[in-house]
């Protein structure tokens, strides 16, 4: 006798298995799907982060502007624009709601 819920279970874990190796072995996610719309609006005043962007008094076009931050100022704008207080800490909650919905959590 097979009981189904332990086939689901093996095939959730496996799935969850297989996202975590991905991440495990250096996938990169991008800054829209990092910071979806749905974490914007819940931990920040902008609905995307194409919106933080541009309302922020700092120029960024590219990966080298982003690089080239003054990283004070720029935890400054977090800390009053978001409920983070620096680019890490905001960075890191992404991180951390990202690979959970990745994970089925």
């Amino acid at each position: 006798m097979e009981i189904k819920g332990f086939r689901n279970l093996e095939k959730t874990l496996n799935k969850m298995q297989k996202n975590l190796e991905e991440y495990e072995s250096g996938k990169e996610i991008g800054f829209s799907e990092l910071f979806n719309p749905s974490f914007m609006k819940k931990y920040t005043k902008f609905s995307t982060i194409e919106e933080f962007f541009e309302k922020s008094p700092f120029k960024v076009e590219n990966q080298e502007d982003f690089k080239n931050l003054d990283e004070k100022e720029f935890n400054k704008y977090i800390s009053e624009t978001t409920q983070f207080t620096s680019w890490e800490e905001m960075k890191g909650k992404a991180g951390e709601i990202h690979i959970l919905k990745k994970m089925g959590l």
